[in-house]
């Protein structure tokens, strides 16, 4: 049963799992555990000496091709000076990898190189035993790595395997189990890929997380581009605040527009599209009234007639027929 946990420590350990257990190649092989000293069990300690692999070229049941020189091997052990483990159907590759308990049932203390393979020298704790006893799994499978050539460079562990009989290996190490199959789905779920996807496709989408950018780089980048369009849009406010003022006042020169409608005008230009309408009424509105001559005159009371185009500008501006003679010092028509 898959624990919870993050997400990113949740997709590391499966990537590395994965990787792991492809390099760990198991092979299942017909060498009888029993081979050595079959009255092994008999005596209650278990065979001393079991043969791991054959020398040279040899096909596992899968089919894939293993080319073993013990003495490769044997140096590889020595160097590393840590018992292998010998574990039940290969626990140590497919269930270690999934968090599930992978005990060893015997350890591999000292490894020979001899004519015809690769002997290990065992040293068998109780549930090995048990098992050697009831003859429930009798065959040895090693967990090899090898190289792009199919050549041995490393035991990585081995196990006893079941099998119906010396010609026909057991498939436990060549076929996934159903803990595999179900973390595979788990893994493609967690990836967002579809239940069915294949190991390879894991692989890839995993491979795919480490070019997606980090959620404080993300950030970063949205607040740089926020910034970037503030400024823009005070660029924008103050630049169409100039031409406002530049039409505006050209408005107000040419007698096109009174003092009293500049707010209203200004209004209208608060956006881009606003400044382009405002600029075609504008240029639209007749020549402007000339010098009345009645400046310090008292004028008799009388109503002012609007022309056409103070109307249009006063539908443009939203206002009554009042509301304009008042903004702009004419008597009420009332």
């Amino acid at each position: 049963m898959i624990k919870r946990t993050a997400t990113a420590l949740l997709i590391s350990c499966l990537a590395a799992s994965i990787e792991d257990a492809a390099a760990a190649m198991t092979s299942v092989t017909t060498i009888d555990v029993f081979a050595g000293d079959p009255q092994a069990v008999d005596k209650a300690t278990g065979p001393a000496w079991i043969k791991l692999t054959p020398r040279g070229a040899f096909t596992s049941r899968d089919g894939r091709n293993f080319i073993v020189e013990p003495e490769v091997l044997v140096e590889r052990f020595n160097a590393d000076k840590v018992s292998v483990p010998l574990d039940l159907d290969h626990a140590t590759v497919k269930k270690a990898m999934f968090g599930e308990a992978a005990p060893a049932v015997a350890w591999i203390e000292e490894l020979q190189a001899r004519p015809d393979g690769l002997y290990g020298r065992v040293s068998w704790l109780a549930a090995g035993l048990e098992i050697l006893t009831a003859r429930s799994h009798r065959y040895i499978s090693p967990s090899l790595k090898t190289d792009e050539t199919g050549r041995a460079t490393w035991l990585h562990s081995a196990a006893l395997v079941a099998a119906p009989g010396i010609s026909m290996p057991a498939v436990a190490s060549a076929l996934p189990s159903n803990s595999e199959t179900n973390m595979l789905k788990a893994i493609a779920a967690a990836l967002k890929l579809a239940p069915e996807a294949s190991e390879a496709s894991c692989l890839s989408a995993i491979g795919d997380l480490a070019k997606r950018i980090e959620p404080a780089v993300h950030q970063q980048t949205l607040d740089t581009l926020a910034a970037a369009n503030s400024e823009l849009a005070s660029l924008k406010a103050t630049s169409r605040k100039e031409k406002v003022d530049a039409l505006i006042e050209g408005a107000l020169k040419a007698k096109k527009i009174t003092p009293a409608q500049r707010p209203q005008y200004e209004a209208l230009c608060a956006s881009d599209d606003g400044l382009a309408q405002v600029t075609k009424l504008i240029e639209t509105l007749g020549v402007g009234l000339g010098a009345s001559n009645l400046d310090g005159k008292n004028l008799p009371d009388q109503v002012h007639t609007l022309s056409a185009e103070e109307r249009d500008v006063m539908k443009m501006l939203g206002l009554t027929e009042d509301e304009y003679r008042k903004a702009n010092g004419l008597t009420s028509a009332a």
